[in-house]
């Protein structure tokens, strides 16, 4: 039959359809190549929020680790006691504290504060340690003579001034001791009130300021060693 179509050749194709077949071919090569390498990549990734791992940070519980840790350390420790001051020898008091209210020097013939308290008492009459502590210094103070000092508690410190250059054979910066152990004699090595009679210069100290030492020694202390009339030598 002569209008029958004549079956495709592509040899017989003109050499333009030849140019357009091939570049279809080598777009298609191509496509699939890159389709490949995509789908190889995307294979090895993870997919995110399928099997990644989140880090969590760890809970602060430290603080209330550590208040929990302080509250036992707080129970197993025994609480402390309070100071209670004695009278460091035994005498009157003839000269007070006086920070504000200037005091006569006889020594000095002049008007001067007076940072403790002296405490009239017989020559060379033993000095004891008010209270249990460590003596945290001694030194020759120019103006008030052999001087001790005692660290204590709660931020309290002792001082002892007019001693002897001698004093009692274990004391020294260091050592521990307790209420009423021996310090010292009383002396007069303070060039400061020379013209006094023989007395011992006591101090104290609450966080290196001055306060008034019978503000702090207990009643019977005062009473037993230094009198109820502070003119009246006690024996």
């Amino acid at each position: 039959m002569e209008n029958q179509s004549k079956k495709f050749s592509f040899s017989e194709s003109s050499l333009t359809t030849k140019i357009v077949y091939a570049v279809v071919l080598l777009t298609l090569v191509a496509s699939a190549v890159v389709i490949g390498i995509v789908a190889a990549k995307n294979k090895n990734k993870t997919p995110a929020g399928d099997n990644s791992i989140v880090m969590e940070s760890p809970k602060n519980n430290t603080d209330t680790d550590t208040n929990k840790t302080d509250n036992k350390e707080d129970e197993k420790q025994p609480q402390k006691e309070a100071l209670t001051f004695v009278s460091p020898c035994i005498g009157s008091v003839m000269t007070e504290h006086s920070l504000t209210v200037p005091v006569f020097s006889d020594t000095l013939g002049e008007w001067r504060v007076h940072s403790g308290i002296d405490i009239a008492t017989e020559d060379a009459a033993p000095v004891y340690a008010a209270a249990p502590g460590i003596v945290s210094a001694v030194y020759a103070d120019p103006l008030m003579g052999t001087t001790v000092e005692i660290t204590h508690s709660n931020n309290f410190k002792t001082v002892y001034s007019n001693l002897q250059t001698t004093l009692a054979g274990n004391i020294g910066v260091g050592t521990e001791v307790k209420s009423g152990d021996l310090i010292g004699n009383v002396g007069d090595t303070s060039l400061k009130e020379l013209a006094d009679e023989a007395h011992l210069h006591f101090g104290m100290k609450i966080n290196d300021v001055a306060v008034n030492p019978l503000d702090y020694l207990s009643d019977g202390a005062k009473e037993a060693s230094l009198g109820e009339n502070p003119n009246s030598l006690s024996a």
